[in-house]
């Protein structure tokens, strides 16, 4: 522990372990954190119970979604909400960056201010619903916040991704291997009345999206990562061929443009010089060039990632996928459904109908009768402005779409840009196992973002 003038600088060296330590590494955390007085040993424990705490809830919330009874929604929601109360009940998140880095995120936690309001205000068409996805948002903001605490330095986020992405490959080879032999039961044992099930996953739908948010991540690694790249390629792999195995159109084509997009940035940074060693912190162009924190890359991986995932997607076929897309009205329901969204948005552009209220109100704007419930409107922007108006499509639009030109510069998070544009056909904010691992990598994007400009402004004043 050293000192500066009116500071001192405590070292938290933190080692985390994940296991399949041949697959990612275990990383160590060395960061420093500037405090007034020395921390006490609990103190420098509580990022590392923090982080590990918030990793086990999200991974418990994923793999009970096939779970219709409420108290497995119920117990996660109190499981966020108690480690927030302990994080703030302990000061770890005192410091203002641990709020947000940014005003955008501020936005954020302003979602469940605007659910109150209705209730206060008694704008909302079903009270019971409302207070119902308040609370939903606030465990969601729950998560963004406590992953902001915890990820403050560079390890500490990778370490967090790492971690997602095991997670992840691990519920693609379950959903590869049961898909064609469990009969619609998650582990073979639990039925969920469907006749496929993808992982844990009831919903091809929301299986993809959570795919999609994990596969750039591999595919990302793969290119910049030297001999573990083979690892990250495999990985990448049997993503895409299980997300190709859920028959979802949308998440076909939008793992498929991922898996493009991250190729063709891989081919770029073959054909472009090396960076400087003092070259600042990448950009958009930038960051496609060779330097010390983007190494050259071996053409090699840019053959074997596209065979990978040619291999485990012929264990599958694309079969389903393909007779999916070959239905004549690809948007069936899905158009009556957002235009009478749109038309609730009209009638109640300032307060909208309630948080959640959307199947309670649809039959006044319904455009045509269907045999089957109508539970969300298929496109979460829509959904977004008919349930809360302008302000709350605003308070949920701006934050997800300022971390798009972060996950450019950093295209591990351009999975949260494909989940944000199937949000346009589907509704992965209300399916919590989906829309967490949203909310944790916007924060991380955040927190990514923050530590750049720092960088960058300590190049400038050098």
């Amino acid at each position: 522990m050293g000192s500066t003038a009116g500071s001192r600088h405590v070292i938290l060296k933190t080692t985390y372990g994940f296991g399949l330590q041949w697959l990612m590494p275990v990383v160590s955390i060395d960061g420093a954190v500037r405090l007034g007085k020395p921390e006490s040993a609990t103190q420098r424990r509580m990022p590392v119970a923090a982080g590990s705490c918030l990793f086990l809830i999200l991974m418990y919330c994923t793999a009970t979604v096939f779970v219709r009874s409420a108290w497995a929604l119920q117990s996660f929601q109190i499981g966020i909400f108690g480690l927030v109360a302990v994080i703030l009940f302990l000061h770890l998140g005192r410091e203002r960056e641990a709020v947000a880095v940014g005003w955008e995120p501020w936005l954020l936690y302003l979602i469940p201010v605007w659910g109150l309001v209705q209730l206060l205000a008694h704008t909302t068409a079903s009270t019971f619903e409302t207070r119902q996805v308040l609370l939903r948002w606030g465990a969601l903001v729950g998560v963004f916040y406590l992953t902001l605490v915890i990820a403050r330095t560079r390890q500490a986020r990778r370490v967090l991704l790492s971690a997602f992405l095991i997670f992840a490959t691990a519920m693609a080879i379950l959903c590869l291997t049961q898909m064609n032999t469990s009969e619609g039961k998650v582990v073979w044992a639990f039925s969920t009345g469907n006749s496929y099930v993808y992982g844990t996953f009831p919903s091809y739908n929301s299986y993809a999206q959570f795919i999609e948010l994990a596969l750039p991540i591999a595919l990302w690694r793969a290119l910049r990562e030297g001999w573990r790249s083979w690892w990250y390629g495999i990985c990448g792999g049997i993503l895409y061929g299980s997300a190709i195995g859920s028959a979802s159109r949308a998440g076909a084509a939008l793992c498929t443009v991922e898996l493009l997009v991250i190729l063709g940035m891989g081919f770029a940074r073959l054909r472009r010089p090396p960076a400087p060693e003092n070259s600042p912190v990448p950009g958009p162009r930038s960051a496609l060039r060779s330097s010390p924190r983007f190494p050259q890359i071996d053409a090699t991986i840019l053959i074997a990632v596209p065979a990978f995932a040619i291999l485990f997607t012929s264990l599958v076929g694309w079969q389903r996928v393909i007779l999916r897309f070959q239905q004549n009205d690809k948007y069936l329901v899905r158009r009556e459904y957002m235009e009478a969204a749109v038309d609730m948005a009209r009638q109640k552009p300032l307060v909208g109908y309630g948080l959640g209220t959307f199947p309670e109100v649809y039959q006044q704007f319904a455009v045509k009768d269907f045999p089957f419930y109508a539970n969300h409107v298929h496109n979460d922007w829509a959904e977004f402005a008919a349930e809360g108006g302008m302000p709350l499509f605003l308070l949920v639009l701006i934050p997800c779409v300022s971390a798009v030109p972060v996950a450019i510069r950093h295209p591990w998070g351009l999975g949260l840009v494909a989940t944000m544009l199937h949000a346009c056909v589907d509704f992965p904010f209300p399916r919590p196992a989906v829309s967490v691992w949203m909310f944790m990598l916007m924060a991380l994007l955040y927190a990514t973002r923050a530590s750049d400009r720092e960088h960058e402004s300590h190049q400038i004043h050098k």
